[in-house]
C-alpha cells in the first residue's frame, strides 16, 4: 500500500492535522478511475497501529483498552500477531465462546483529527487461510459514519463493507438508517482468493442530505471491483464519515467446519 503523506498517528492518541479544504477533497475525490485508487487522491492520511511505543505487539487487552469499549468479540477471538507484512489482528472465526455475537468480532475506529469529513478512503489488506469456508458469507471491514458522537447503533448511521457469498464471491453491502443490504452499482466478478493478501481500498463520498449522489467504491489489488454513485447515506447535513468499521464476522455461525486459522487483517490507513 502506498505510504502516508502525513505524520504516522499512534493509536495512543497522537495525531497529526493538516488544513485542507473539504470541498476540495470533494471533488477530488469524483474523478477516480480505474486506475487511480482512492489513496492517491486524499492528502491528509492517519495509520493506525498495533505496536506499542517500545516497539512490542501490543495483546488483547491493550487492545481493548484503546478502544472506547467499542468492541464486541475482541477477548474471545482476536489477537495481535507478526506477519510478513509487519502485524495483523488474527481473527478466529473458527473458535469462541458461544455468544449472542458469536458469529465474529469487530470494533470501530475513527481518529480525532478527522473532523466534518465528507468523502474517506480506508486502506487495509486481508488475508485468508488456504482451507477457509465461506460458510454462508460474510463480511470485512468498511467506512462507518454518521451524527456527530453516535456510534453504529445509532438510528442514523451508515456503514459500507466489503463481503461474501457462500461461492466466496465479492459482496458490498451498505448499513443505511438501520437497514442492511447489498447495494447496487457496478460490480466486477471476483472471487475473494484463500491463501494470499488482498490489499483494499474503499472510497465514500457522501451525498448530498435529500438527494441520491453519494459514492462508493471499491479496489482490491489496486483494481477498481465496484462502483456506485447513486448511494443515500445520510438525510442531514451533520452525519459525516467517522472511521472504520472494523468487523470480521460471518453471517450466520456454521453448525459443523473444519478448524481453519484466523483471517488476518493489517493496520487501517485512513484518508480524508
Amino acid at each position: 500500500m502506498r505510504m502516508p503523506s502525513t505524520t504516522v498517528i499512534l493509536l495512543n492518541g497522537a495525531v497529526a492535522l493538516i488544513a485542507v479544504a473539504s470541498v476540495a477533497t470533494m471533488g477530488r475525490s469524483m474523478l477516480g478511475t480505474d486506475a487511480e485508487s482512492c489513496p492517491v487522491r486524499y492528502d491528509n492520511t492517519v495509520q493506525w497501529t498495533l505496536l506499542r511505543d517500545d516497539g512490542q505487539l501490543l495483546t488483547t487487552s491493550d487492545l481493548q483498552a484503546r478502544l472506547g469499549a467499542t468492541d464486541w468479540g475482541l477477548m474471545d477471538r482476536v489477537s495481535v500477531v507478526k506477519v510478513d507484512r509487519g502485524s495483523a489482528l488474527a481473527v478466529d472465526l473458527a473458535g469462541g465462546r458461544p455468544a449472542a455475537q458469536s458469529h465474529g468480532a469487530g470494533f470501530e475506529w475513527g481518529p480525532q483529527s478527522a473532523e466534518r469529513v465528507v468523502a474517506a478512503c480506508a486502506s487495509y489488506a486481508f488475508k485468508l487461510d488456504p482451507k477457509f469456508d465461506f460458510a454462508a458469507g460474510g463480511r470485512l471491514p468498511g467506512l462507518l459514519g454518521g451524527p456527530t458522537g453516535s456510534d453504529r447503533k445509532a438510528p442514523e448511521a451508515f456503514s459500507a463493507r466489503l463481503g461474501w457469498n457462500d461461492k466466496g464471491q465479492l459482496d458490498v453491502h451498505a448499513q443505511l438508517m438501520g437497514s442492511w443490504s447489498p447495494v447496487a452499482g457496478k460490480k466486477e466478478p471476483f472471487e475473494l482468493p484463500r491463501g494470499h493478501w488482498v490489499t483494499v481500498d474503499q472510497e465514500v463520498v457522501l451525498n448530498t442530505p435529500g438527494q441520491n449522489n453519494g459514492v462508493l467504491r471499491v479496489w482490491l489489488d489496486g483494481k477498481l471491483r465496484f462502483e456506485s454513485q447513486n448511494v443515500a447515506f445520510r438525510t442531514d447535513a451533520g452525519s459525516t464519515v467517522r472511521g472504520v468499521l472494523a468487523e470480521v464476522a460471518y453471517t450466520r455461525q456454521p453448525s459443523a467446519r473444519e478448524a481453519t486459522s484466523p483471517v488476518l487483517v493489517t493496520p487501517f490507513e485512513f484518508r480524508w
